[in-house]
């Protein structure tokens, strides 16, 4: 159930960011905005239920919410995370019960929901929107499928390795910043936090990476890329 509670959005940072999301114009990110419920969701909430029916489409505002699931033995698996700017719950546009994944919120999150009906209209109306939609999904999708490749031909050191050199390219100048939280980098590699710890720790001897007290660097891209496989 959402444990969400309707709020007055704040219009101009909302607007600006539904025109970064849906790479749209002020105005078309205004009529976006008119279309949304703002809501607010306390750390270690809710979002969306696993098993129950979904019908909102979410952007995310402000705050930290993941997708997790539980693999055939029991482990906790993380699927995505959502900072500012990412949408999640699309499965709402078809009202899809989720049965083995759920939305909660890892730290506040503030987000912008959307009834399927007005996405569906936005997405009609605007090309723009629906071209943005589009593009993340399919960048979901390849996310995923490289994931999955990943998980069945990897093995768990390698696991670490890719999603090190991931995020890193997606960083600035190499760098994670803040510094991997040990446990959550340990369940989007379907790993262990102690493998994950022994593994960075092993890295960081080898002068492969580099730690200070905010962020984790890594300084040889190619060595590591080559102990990937």
């Amino acid at each position: 159930m959402e444990t969400g509670s309707t709020m007055t959005a704040d219009l101009p940072r909302a607007e600006a960011i539904f025109a970064a999301t849906f790479s749209c114009t002020p105005s078309v990110a205004a009529v976006v905005a008119t279309h949304g419920c703002a809501k607010t969701y306390p750390a270690r909430s809710t979002i969306i239920e696993n098993g129950s029916p979904n019908d909102s489409i979410f952007v995310n505002l402000s705050g930290h919410a993941r997708k997790e699931a539980l693999s055939l033995n029991g482990r906790l698996v993380v699927l995505e995370d959502y900072f500012t700017g990412d949408i999640f719950g699309e499965g709402g546009l078809n009202g899809v019960v989720s049965l083995s994944d759920e939305v909660t919120a890892v730290e506040p999150v503030e987000a912008s929901a959307f009834s399927s009906a007005s996405f569906i209209s936005l997405m009609t109306n605007y090309n723009s929107i629906a071209l943005a939609f589009s593009h993340i999904l399919l960048t979901r999708l390849s996310r995923a499928t490289q994931r999955l490749m990943e998980g069945a031909t990897l093995s768990a050191n390698g696991r670490i390795y890719a999603e090190l050199l991931r995020q890193a390219r997606a960083g600035n100048a190499m760098a994670i910043e803040p510094t991997p939280v040990l446990s959550s980098f340990a369940l989007a590699v379907q790993s262990t936090r102690e493998t994950v710890s022994r593994a960075i720790n092993g890295l960081e001897k080898r002068g492969i990476i580099r730690r200070d007290e905010h962020r984790l660097i890594v300084v040889a891209p190619h060595r590591l890329e080559e102990l990937i496989f």
